[in-house]
């Protein structure tokens, strides 16, 4: 039987060493189209993940801080309930409405359950500069006969009073509309604190400029600034009305249509 000679041999470890070569190039190029593809997705990724946050912070018009009182080991005043759940309750029923509502981007003080010093809440709404600013709070009182809604805006001798005595009439009107009961002249006091720290009430008929800091959540805001004081979790008729899962809900309700009225009321100024 005739065998192979040295160049048959020759010829066929060539071709296989090509083929190899060929082998190896596909190879090469393969994993070359996959890493480019792997960049690709990640830079597509970025610039979707960049396009979406620049559209959730600028698309919405209206930025609303929402700042729920007290929380961590602060429960605040205790009664029928602590004061604590009624705020974050109702910060959180009035989030779900303003954000389903489109035209707001909401922004809270602080998670539910975290704890915060008022001069830090105040101090990150100073830095994001909103349109709005509320701060929800539960009464409390010894007697508990007492009850009713009241809310304070920011008081005479600040730049943003007039816009926060607004804003604090129309939440007043909302809660009436709702069934509450309003305390004072109208459900709107200023409210300050004396040297000795004692809080001092007075009504919104009083204008005098007094020399006495107001309240923390208050302090240095540029935009229309309110806190209320939504029910008395001391009294049992008014937390079943406003202090309860379905009174915190009837409560943010009315605090949304406020804040909605308000903007309309902008527009309205900005258009004339």
């Amino acid at each position: 039987m005739k065998g192979k000679n040295w160049r048959e041999y020759e010829k066929e470890k060539k071709q296989r060493m090509a083929e190899a070569r060929q082998r190896r190039k596909h190879r090469k190029r393969r994993k070359g189209g996959l890493l480019k593809k792997l960049k690709l997705a990640v830079i597509l990724f970025i610039i979707g993940y960049v396009g979406f946050m620049v559209y959730y912070t600028f698309s919405k018009p209206y930025t609303i801080a929402l700042d729920a009182g007290h929380g961590g080991w602060d429960v605040g005043a205790e009664g029928i309930l602590q004061e604590v759940e009624l705020t974050e309750r109702t910060v959180s029923e009035l989030k779900d409405l303003l954000q389903k509502d489109g035209r707001f981007r909401v922004i809270l003080s602080r998670e539910a359950g975290e704890g915060m010093e008022i001069s830090e809440r105040n101090a990150k709404f100073q830095k994001k500069k909103p349109d709005l600013m509320l701060s929800v709070h539960g009464n409390a009182n010894d007697n508990k006969g007492a009850n009713g809604f009241e809310c304070y805006p920011s008081p005479p001798g600040h730049e943003n009073h007039e816009e926060s005595l607004v804003f604090a009439k129309l939440l007043a009107e909302e809660m009436k509309a709702a069934g509450a009961k309003l305390r004072g002249t109208d459900g709107v006091r200023f409210g300050y604190y004396d040297p000795s720290g004692e809080k001092v009430l007075v009504d919104s008929d009083d204008t005098k400029v007094y020399d006495m800091p107001t309240f923390g959540m208050l302090k240095n805001m540029e935009c229309p600034a309110v806190l209320v004081e939504q029910c008395f979790i001391t009294n049992a008729a008014d937390v079943d009305a406003f202090g309860d899962e379905d009174g915190c809900q009837k409560a943010a309700k009315a605090y949304y249509d406020a804040v909605c009225r308000y903007i309309e009321l902008l527009e309205e100024t900005e258009n004339t």
